[in-house]
């Protein structure tokens, strides 16, 4: 549990961090090119979601936050950094990229993103701007982890325990 608290603490202290030193770098400014047609930093105020779902929906965010990081709060309860690493690890970044958006939202009414990929914006351009923080970052690597351990770790422990059951009588 000790774990999961610091790299939910660890997620918040760099997406906050991270979001300052943006602002204070590319506000007012047409941001920078780090790697040409792959990544810029910039300075965005998204008051949506991923491809601006939801643009201007405070309340709704409050509501869905609210019942997420409930779920999310109940699911570390169950985290074990010994048995489930990627669960646990996957939890713990639900939490801390959830909480990360969520002070911005209720600090600014939206979130501040800050890298930015051309590249993506060439392939499904259609379907709006690439823009995001770490905080948007540690839940990607979330459902990626949480989606590992639910298809193939999880099946393997479950595995492991039928035959040790068997074994046992």
């Amino acid at each position: 549990m000790l774990i999961g608290l610091i790299i939910i603490i660890l997620c918040i202290i760099i997406d906050q961090t991270t979001k300052y030193a943006a602002q204070a770098a590319f506000a007012g400014t047409s941001g920078r090119t780090f790697i040409p047609y792959i990544l810029e930093f910039g300075y965005v105020e998204n008051d949506g979601a991923s491809l601006n779902i939801l643009a201007g929906e405070q309340f709704t965010f409050m509501i869905i936050t609210v019942f997420a990081l409930g779920i999310f709060g109940y699911l570390f309860l169950s985290s074990d950094f010994k048995n489930k690493k990627a669960y646990s690890i996957a939890i713990a970044l639900f939490i801390g990229g959830t909480f990360g958006n969520a002070i911005d939202r209720a600090m600014h009414a939206y979130v501040i993103d800050f890298m930015h990929y051309p590249f993506l914006e060439m392939i499904l351009g259609r379907y709006g701007s690439f823009h995001n923080n770490f905080a948007d970052l540690f839940l990607s690597a979330a459902i990626v982890l949480f989606s590992i351990d639910l298809f193939f770790l999880e099946p393997k422990r479950l595995k492991k325990e039928k035959i040790n059951v068997q074994e046992s009588h």
